[in-house]
């Protein structure tokens, strides 16, 4: 009797290891879960048509095209958004939906672009790949139902930095490197959200090394001021008057810049607006972001084909 209960006394504590090891396993399986749902990327929501996600285009890098369902007997204008994170973090996915419905509703398809990112990757990297971006959708722009002819960027804080400086650059320029060269990287209008615009003035990177490494000179070709040239495509500029990581005298001296070269350019100061559309004080943002929506919807409108 006692080896037999000693006998039913091993068995019921390998029962209880190994349900104790499965417990653990399950306990990690859902602690790994949680890890990675926290961790996710928002998934963009676009009821307003149709979407390919996750595009590859140069370096390896992917893009989110958005085409609205509006019928139209002509191919879409296409609107590209580069999103901001000091060039070491951000993604596609980060584009505000308030723009791009904006956007969508008026008629323009929209693309939303990843970039490589420092510190692994220096600049001018970044501007490499945003005209990489721009040749590759004018080389699929048959397939997705795109005009070619009439492509558009905006983007927010250094995306809005890398934007005029692909608009400033035009076609060809030295950042035209790698794939489909034989597109142009021109741009017809650009909306510079609060992006930095002279970096030797700015103080806007905290350790300008993670961004540009031991070559500070980069700095230079990482500001559009360096890039002012009469004929520029026009340049909306949108700034909160109460940002201090971009503070506002950035916008406007790129705008005083743009208006002394003759070049077409509208500055927008947004009033109880911090960095990142972020309201500073009790007051809403004014104008609010659906106006600003509208306004830029307003301002690419004037330069598309046949306004």
């Amino acid at each position: 009797m006692p080896q037999e209960l000693d006998g039913r006394m091993r068995r019921l504590s390998a029962v209880i290891a190994i349900l104790s090891i499965i417990m653990t396993i399950l306990y990690s399986a859902y602690t790994i879960n949680a890890v990675l749902a926290a961790n996710a990327l928002p998934i963009v929501v676009f009821t307003l048509g149709s979407s390919y996600r996750d595009v590859t285009y140069c370096n390896s890098q992917t893009l989110d095209i958005y085409l609205p369902n509006a019928a139209v007997d002509r191919p879409l204008p296409l609107a590209i958004y580069v999103h901001g994170g000091g060039m070491t973090s951000g993604d596609k996915a980060d584009i505000n939906p308030v723009f791009l419905n904006a956007l969508a509703s008026s008629g323009f398809a929209v693309a939303s672009i990843n970039y490589r990112l420092a510190p692994r990757y220096k600049y001018p990297v970044q501007i490499e790949d945003v005209k990489c971006a721009i040749r590759y959708l004018r080389a699929t722009a048959q397939q997705y139902g795109i005009n070619g002819s009439e492509i558009f960027a905006f983007g927010a804080s250094a995306g809005g930095e890398l934007v005029a400086i692909a608009a400033l650059t035009g076609a060809g320029s030295r950042f035209d490197v790698g794939q489909y060269l034989n597109e142009s990287s021109a741009l017809t209008a650009v909306v510079d959200m609060f992006g930095p615009a002279n970096l030797s003035s700015c103080g806007c990177f905290s350790d300008p090394q993670t961004q540009f490494g031991s070559n500070l000179s980069n700095m230079v070709l990482a500001s559009p001021t360096h890039f002012v040239v009469p004929n520029s495509p026009p340049i909306l500029i949108i700034q909160g008057l109460n940002d201090t990581t971009v503070p506002y005298s950035q916008s406007t001296e790129l705008y005083d810049e743009l208006r002394a070269a003759g070049d077409q350019t509208q500055l927008l100061l947004v009033q109880n607006m911090g960095h990142m559309f972020v309201q500073v004080g009790p007051e809403p943002i004014d104008p609010s972001l659906e106006q600003i929506a509208q306004d830029m919807v307003s301002f690419f409108g004037k330069y598309e084909s046949g306004s």
